[in-house]
C-alpha cells in the first residue's frame, strides 16, 4: 500500500500547493480521449462489441429466441460469468451442444451466440459505467483536495500560536492527509479496473470461436 506523505506539519506552503495540482493532472483525459473525458483508461473506450468483430457465421442481428429458452439462459450465464474458468465454460458448451439434435444444432448455436453477445455487452456496459462513476468521484475528490491545500496553506501562513488556531490547523492537516491517502489508494486500483472490460472482450472472442467451431456450416 502506498504511504502518502504529501503534506505533514512543517512542510512548506509550496509543497501543500503542488500536490493537489499533481492529483488533478493524474485525472486529466489521456491523449486521444478528448471525446470521452470521463474515461480514464489507457484502452480506448468501445461501448458495444459487435458480431462482425468476432463472428464469421450466420447473421444474429435481432435474434431474441434465447430469452424463451431457460436451459440456454442458464448456459449463457455460466459462459459469460467471470467466475467461470475458461476450461469449464468450454466443457459446458461442448456438453450442451452434444445434447442438441443434429438437425437443429447450428440454429441453436447461432441463437446461443446471439444471447452470449447480448449478455456480455450488458455486463461490459455495467463495468464501463462503474469505471466512469469512479473517475467522476476521483475528480470531485481531487477538487476537494485542491481546496483543502489552499486552506491549509492559509492556516500555515498565519503561524498559529493559540490553542484554538493550532487545533484548527491540526484538523485541516488530518483531513488533507486522509483525503490524499484515500485518493492515492483508489488511483492505484484504477489499472486493475481498466483491465476488466478487456478481459470481458477476450472472453467474448473466445466464446465466439468456441461456438462457431461446433457448427457444421
Amino acid at each position: 500500500m502506498r504511504r502518502t506523505k504529501h503534506f505533514l506539519p512543517g512542510h512548506s506552503l509550496l509543497r501543500a500547493a503542488l500536490w493537489p495540482l499533481c492529483a488533478l493532472a493524474a485525472l486529466m483525459p489521456l491523449p486521444g480521449h478528448a471525446e470521452t473525458p470521463e474515461w480514464p483508461c489507457i484502452q480506448r473506450k468501445v461501448v458495444t462489441l459487435t458480431a462482425a468483430q468476432m463472428w464469421d457465421g450466420p447473421d444474429v442481428e435481432g435474434l431474441t429466441g434465447f430469452q424463451d429458452d431457460a436451459e440456454m439462459g442458464r448456459l449463457i450465464r455460466l459462459l459469460i460469468s467471470r467466475a467461470t474458468p475458461a476450461e469449464k465454460a468450454s466443457a459446458a458448451l461442448e456438453t450442451w451442444a452434444g445434447t442438441q439434435p443434429e438437425t437443429t444444432r447450428d440454429e441453436k448455436l447461432k441463437l446461443l451466440f446471439a444471447g452470449v453477445l447480448k449478455s456480455i455487452n450488458e455486463d461490459r456496459a455495467a463495468v464501463i459505467s462503474g469505471i466512469e462513476r469512479f473517475q467522476r468521484r476521483q475528480r470531485e475528490l481531487s477538487q476537494r483536495i485542491e481546496a483543502q491545500g489552499v486552506t491549509l496553506g492559509q492556516l500555515q501562513a498565519k503561524n498559529a500560536t493559540d490553542d484554538k488556531s493550532r487545533a484548527e490547523l491540526k484538523a485541516a492537516e488530518d483531513r488533507y492527509k486522509w483525503d490524499t491517502r484515500f485518493f492515492a489508494e483508489r488511483q492505484d486500483a484504477l489499472p486493475y479496473a481498466c483491465e476488466i472490460p478487456v478481459e470481458i472482450e477476450q472472453r467474448a472472442f473466445q466464446l465466439a470461436r468456441d461456438i462457431r467451431g461446433l457448427m457444421k456450416d
